[in-house]
């Protein structure tokens, strides 16, 4: 079992077994089916593990009033959501009339972590019939700043996984350089390989910007309540063919969110079409964008990354 393999305890696993039952008995009653994502976590050292439940239903109505013990709208006890929110160390909650629900819940050894200053949510999923995703991320954290690689190899499979792999296996090994110059290494070390689409960000809190350099078919957007700015790519595969690697700065206020996800996901999507979509819990905004705009012929992965400015535990409802 992943939690055993993660060295979360025997009591995280036992929690973690309610929240997961109680969260896929929610979701087949109400939402007709749907998926649940598992992922490891790691902070300051100490294990944790990840649910992130997905179902494209029919939504709640009430969405505070489902955490009340005794509501029920299929006649049993009406204690899932509300025994997985107590039980969890961090649990958050996306959920309309006709926009489905996707409630992410996390279990940390020893008890929740002090709350890190940044907050990340992250799926990647291969595409149907491939054992391996073809799409890797990584993020690293100095101080003030946060270094985020997504790298998509290319086409599918093994091949694909092997140039994602190597690509975060190559960022972790460039550390305090500008995102530009990352890239430039990485494109040196990645030909061996298939080659792969891979963009990077440095997030600079301090100075409220973004260094971003990227190339290929990886998408990028800082978020906010008012406004969406798209980050430029170049044309190219990393590791074969690059003819520039250029590097741009944006602004990043203090309410932004950063979103990068690769081409397995169409980028025709709105962050207004969910309510409340920025102060959402990241791990739940990356499973709304999957769930709802995954291509499905490909690997897909999205990250959505955002400074804390609110409560990990429940979120707003």
């Amino acid at each position: 079992m992943l939690a055993a393999r993660a060295g979360v305890g025997a009591g995280g696993i036992s929690d973690l077994s309610i929240i997961v039952n109680e969260l896929a008995s929610n979701v087949v009653r109400h939402g007709g089916g749907g998926q649940l994502l598992v992922r490891q976590l790691q902070h300051d050292g100490r294990p944790g593990i990840e649910v992130l439940c997905i179902d494209s239903g029919r939504g709640m109505k009430d969405l505070a009033g489902c955490f009340r013990d005794g509501f029920s709208t299929v006649g049993t006890m009406g204690t899932g959501l509300g025994a997985a929110r107590r039980i969890a160390h961090a649990f958050d909650i996306f959920s309309a009339p006709g926009l489905g629900t996707v409630v992410v819940a996390r279990i940390w050894a020893g008890g929740a972590p002090p709350a890190p200053a940044i907050q990340l949510g992250a799926v990647a999923a291969a595409v149907a019939g491939e054992r391996e995703c073809g799409d890797a991320w990584a993020l690293s954290a100095d101080g003030a700043r946060t270094y985020l690689l997504l790298a998509d190899g290319l086409g599918h499979g093994v091949g694909a996984a092997e140039a994602a792999r190597l690509a975060v296996r190559l960022f972790g090994q460039q550390r305090d350089r500008r995102p530009e110059q990352v890239l430039d290494a990485l494109h040196r070390g990645l030909r061996s390989t298939r080659g792969a689409a891979v963009a990077l960000a440095e997030i600079d809190l301090a100075a409220a910007q973004v260094r971003f350099a990227g190339v290929g078919n990886i998408a990028a957007r800082i978020v906010t309540e008012d406004a969406t700015r798209s980050l430029v790519s170049h044309n190219g595969i990393v590791g074969h063919q690059s003819a520039r690697i250029h590097e741009f700065t944006y602004p990043f206020p203090p309410d932004a969110t950063l979103i990068m996800h690769s081409d397995g996901l169409t980028s025709h999507w709105k962050h207004e079409s969910y309510p409340g979509f920025v102060r959402r819990d990241p791990a739940v905004a990356a499973g709304l964008l999957y769930r709802d705009h995954a291509r499905g012929r490909d690997d897909t992965s999205v990250v959505v990354f955002r400074p804390r400015t609110l409560d990990s535990r429940t979120g707003p409802l």
